[in-house]
């Protein structure tokens, strides 16, 4: 998935959820917010090569970048 200069939701809601993971695979820092307001000043800072994940977040997840075509990588794994 690309992340850009505009907020861009990369993992949207689902309560089946049990976690996730996010791995920043491009060159610049992301930040990370629960919705579409989320800034680079707002967010949570993931930087470049970094991965973070959660095992209790079941609601959107999204993602704005100072540069645009940044590559992020996204797991999530489901209950049956």
């Amino acid at each position: 998935m690309q992340v850009g200069t505009t907020p861009v939701c990369v993992l949207p809601a689902n309560p089946k959820r049990l976690s996730y993971s996010i791995v920043n695979n491009g060159t610049a820092t992301i930040f990370l917010g629960a919705d579409q307001g989320v800034t680079i000043d707002s967010g949570e800072p993931l930087p470049a090569g970094a991965m973070v994940s959660d095992d209790r977040d079941k609601e959107n997840v999204y993602a704005i970048s100072p540069i645009a075509n940044q590559d992020v990588r996204i797991t999530e794994l489901l209950e049956p």
